[in-house]
């Protein structure tokens, strides 16, 4: 039982390590403090940014837990691909930039919403989605 809650346990640490590291990946993405963005000023746009990035991580995480077995020996698999979420998601922002016009990294500051949040936030969930199912 005590290896049972120590695996839970380093499984939450990967986990938590992951979307930590996705909040500093999305706040280097975006021009600004994300944090003070998103919980002192409202900005709705940062916000559902955000959201959409650590629901998205989030998604890749629960999959590869689950796929990988568990047990001792799935935990560098949960890393590793906790880590290709960082970097696909991080792409994926990359190339929405490119395609669009202006800087995608503005609007999210911009205190109005910007419909072409919900895209973005749309392309940061079918990013992982496409990880998930690779791990199946």
């Amino acid at each position: 039982m005590l290896e049972l809650v120590g695996q839970a346990l380093a499984y939450s640490g990967v986990g938590l390590a992951i979307l930590i590291a996705g909040y500093f990946l999305v706040d280097a993405l975006t021009p600004g403090h994300l944090g003070r963005q998103v919980f002192e000023e409202g900005n709705l746009n940062a916000g559902v940014l955000l959201a959409s990035a650590l629901l998205s991580l989030g998604l890749i995480e629960w999959f590869a837990i689950f796929f990988t077995g568990g047990g001792w020996g799935g935990l560098d698999d949960a890393l590793v691909f906790g880590l290709v979420g960082l970097v696909t998601q991080a792409v994926g922002f990359l190339v929405f930039d490119a395609l669009t016009p202006g800087k995608t990294g503005e609007m999210f500051s911009n205190p109005r919403f910007q419909p072409a949040v919900a895209v973005s936030a749309a392309v940061q969930i079918s990013v992982a989605l496409v990880v998930c199912a690779s791990l199946t």
